[in-house]
């Protein structure tokens, strides 16, 4: 990782003309593994479009089986730190891991500022121009629940960057409530109940310095794990996303459980409603 100061990338890759027959990216889910005062940590999970099935003898070139990422890294004071990844592919996909040096930590309300970085990842040719490419934005924070044992008291309370956050109140937040206002209180965690939280909830979550929990709805079908990779490759990315919440539905709730902790091992799976015996 190379770090620079209020200065340009060092290559301008939109200079480069895209190769259409070449491999897209579907999706990037951002995973803080781990971050400090001193450091970030962040795995990208990159999934690509498959190719479409014909025949081999009418393939123009194989699959690769490796792909060149270019990583910038923006941050909230307007630095900028890039990398390259080799990455390896299997199943058409692959992860590519970020470390930031003096991260800008994300905190809830009260307790330090809000900071948001902007991501900006380019699968590149073997000639170097730009195959794809992708914008995220992520907020560096990392959000444990807090043993119960350790609480006397029984009530709720989260580690924030390794510092206690009490949770004061929880509260519910369904379909129709989602044009009102966000509490400002950094003590409050809302419970997205009955469906998944639109892009703009979560981002003014996020420049708000509020914590959600994200229910994983019932389904029709009674296959409410389907829908779950796309929600996490979705919400992944979000620091106020605190944990995922799956209920009490037996064995399907054990097949989402697991489904999740797959995908994102990195935040707590709720089988009770916090705050609630």
């Amino acid at each position: 990782m190379r770090s620079s100061r209020n200065q340009a990338p060092y290559h301008d890759l939109t200079m480069y003309s895209n190769v259409s027959h070449l491999p897209r990216l579907a999706s990037i889910r951002p995973l803080v593994r781990y971050v400090d005062e001193s450091q970030a940590v962040i795995d990208l999970a990159i999934t690509l479009v498959p190719p479409l099935p014909m025949p081999s003898a009418l393939r123009s070139e194989p699959s690769p089986e490796t792909i060149d990422v270019f990583m910038q890294v923006e941050g909230p004071d307007g630095s900028i730190d890039e990398q390259m990844s080799h990455v390896p592919l299997r199943d058409h996909g692959g992860s590519a891991r970020l470390q930031v040096v003096q991260p800008m930590r994300w905190w809830p309300a009260g307790m330090g500022e809000q900071a948001l970085y902007r991501i900006r990842a380019h699968v590149l040719s073997e000639q170097g121009g730009v195959i794809d490419s992708r914008l995220l934005t992520l907020g560096f924070t990392s959000i444990r629940r807090a043993s119960p044992d350790s609480r006397p008291d029984r009530r709720i309370e989260f580690l924030v960057n390794s510092r206690e956050c009490p949770i004061e109140a929880v509260v519910p937040i369904d379909l129709v409530h989602e044009r009102r206002l966000l509490p400002v209180c950094g003590q409050s965690l809302l419970l997205v109940r009955g469906h998944y939280g639109p892009d703009v909830l979560y981002d003014a979550a996020d420049r708000a310095g509020i914590m959600l929990i994200q229910c994983v709805p019932l389904d029709a079908e009674g296959a409410p794990e389907s829908d779950v990779p796309g929600e996490v490759d979705r919400l992944s990315s979000h620091p106020s996303l605190a944990g995922w919440f799956v209920g009490h539905l037996g064995v399907i709730t054990d097949r989402i459980e697991r489904r999740l902790r797959d995908l994102d091992p990195t935040r707590h799976v709720f089988r009770s409603v916090p705050g609630q015996t």
